[in-house]
C-alpha cells in the first residue's frame, strides 16, 4: 500500500507538532527541511530562530525547560496543496521558568515556575518543501495558557518572583555572551 502525498503531509504535519513534547534532536532531521523557517521563534531564544532541525529542536528545548509533562494532542489535520494546518492541544505543568525574547534576542521577559498545569488550544500551518516541514507559523490561545498558570491577573508577589527571574534570566545572558 502506498501513501499518498496529501497523507504523507498530514503525517508529517502532525508528527512535527507531537515531537515538540519528547523526541530526541535525531527525529527532527527526518522531519524538517535544512531551510526550514519557524515564524513563531521571534520571542524565543535566539538559538530558536535559526533555520532548519536545529532551530526547531532548540524550539523544543525551550518549551520542554519551560513545561514539564508537554503533551501535544492532534484532533485534526486538513491539507491543501503543499499546505497542512493541525488543530489540537497543548498541555503541561509549568516547572521551569519561561522566558520571552526581544526582538535582537536579548531577554524581554520572564515567568516564574507557578508549578500548575494547562491545557491551551492551538492550530499549526505547515508548508512542505521538497518532502520535508519547510516553513511553519500558528494560532494560539495565550491569554488562557497565562490565565491557567496565573501569569494574569499576577499576584504581587507573582510579580516580584517575575521581576527577579527576569533579572536571573538576563545576568545568565550576559555572562555567556561575554
Amino acid at each position: 500500500m502506498s501513501t499518498t502525498p496529501t497523507t504523507r503531509l498530514a503525517d508529517l504535519a502532525a508528527q512535527s507538532v507531537l515531537m515538540m513534547g519528547a523526541a530526541p534532536r535525531s527525529e527532527f532531521f527526518e522531519v524538517y527541511h535544512a531551510r526550514a523557517v519557524n515564524r513563531e521563534a521571534r520571542t524565543e531564544p535566539p538559538e530558536c530562530r535559526q533555520p532548519g532541525p536545529e532551530g526547531f529542536f532548540a524550539t523544543a528545548l525551550w518549551l520542554r525547560g519551560a513545561f514539564s509533562e508537554l503533551t501535544f494532542k492532534i484532533e485534526r489535520v486538513v491539507t491543501d496543496g503543499d499546505l497542512a494546518v493541525t488543530y489540537g492541544t497543548m498541555s503541561g505543568r509549568q516547572t521551569g521558568t519561561m522566558i520571552t525574547y526581544a526582538a535582537d534576542g536579548t531577554v524581554e521577559r520572564a515567568f516564574a515556575p507557578t508549578g500548575r498545569r494547562f491545557t491551551t488550544r492551538q492550530a499549526h500551518f505547515l508548508r512542505l518543501r521538497e518532502g520535508l516541514i519547510g516553513e511553519h507559523w500558528a494560532v494560539r490561545d495565550d491569554l488562557a495558557q497565562a490565565q491557567q498558570l496565573r501569569w494574569i491577573p499576577p499576584t504581587p508577589a507573582y510579580l516580584i518572583r517575575c521581576a527577579r527571574a527576569t533579572a536571573k534570566a538576563r545576568r545568565e545572558q550576559s555572562r555567556k555572551a561575554a
